[in-house]
């Protein structure tokens, strides 16, 4: 018998769990009944479902940034264009702007080296106390040269020793004269005679002129046999500068 009262509060027990789990799912204000588990899981909206804009604003953004960096980007446009204009650019023309030397400024001075030289009486040269003749200078070279202003003139003895005072200048404006091969150019020359200056001359015979062209440091003896003053302070020479000859 007292087997039998325990299965029956058993049983009597089971039935109060039961009882109150059927009042625990359903709600009490609506009367509805609560939704299960498996329908709350299937309404609920997955990860995979819920759109995502990180994925189509990157590549978007991305197109984007390389179309306008294409459009905007004008360096090889830029030196595409001035390259055309650069190589076209017209040569410097200097040949043309450089002046060339006039033929006078390339030919040097005329050296006694170059030149040989004679002395000329002038037809009717004759004045008191003095003689005009004419120092003629030839270019003997294969070269042209030039010479301008006076010469220097002085008396020497058979061993060329200077006798007395070289030659004064008359002053008369001087122009450069361009020697080819054999052309010639002459100077006047006033020799006056040195017998008229008495005692105070120191007459010394004379072999010949001592010639310098302008500006060369040789020199050449033309044959003169004339009497000259051996005084420095008497001049008995006086000369043009050169000129063409005629």
């Amino acid at each position: 018998m007292l087997g039998s009262n325990r299965w029956i509060a058993a049983i009597a027990a089971a039935g109060a769990l039961i009882a109150v789990s059927g009042c625990s799912a359903s709600d009490p204000g609506s009367g509805e009944p609560a939704a299960s588990t498996s329908e709350i899981a299937t309404a609920a909206p997955t990860a995979s479902d819920v759109p995502s804009a990180s994925p189509s604003a990157s590549p978007s953004a991305e197109a984007t940034a390389d179309a306008s960096a294409t459009t905007a980007a004008p360096g090889p446009t830029t030196e595409a264009t001035a390259s055309p204009s650069a190589t076209s650019a017209p040569a410097d023309p200097s040949p043309s702007a450089t002046p060339s030397a006039s033929p006078e400024a390339a030919v040097g001075t005329c050296t006694a080296a170059q030149l040989t030289g004679s002395i000329q009486d002038q037809a009717g040269g004759g004045a008191a106390g003095s003689v005009y003749r004419t120092l003629v200078l030839t270019n003997a070279s294969g070269q042209p040269c030039t010479v301008a202003g006076y010469p220097g003139v002085s008396s020497v003895d058979g061993a060329g020793n200077q006798i007395g005072a070289p030659a004064d200048r008359d002053g008369t404006t001087s122009a450069p004269v361009l020697l080819a091969p054999g052309a010639s150019a002459s100077a006047t020359l006033r020799q006056a005679n040195a017998q008229n200056y008495g005692a105070d001359c120191g007459l010394t015979p004379a072999a010949g002129l001592r010639v310098y062209p302008p500006g060369a440091t040789d020199s050449l003896i033309l044959p003169q046999e004339l009497p000259a003053c051996s005084a420095a302070s008497i001049v008995l020479l006086t000369v043009s500068p050169l000129q063409p000859a005629a």
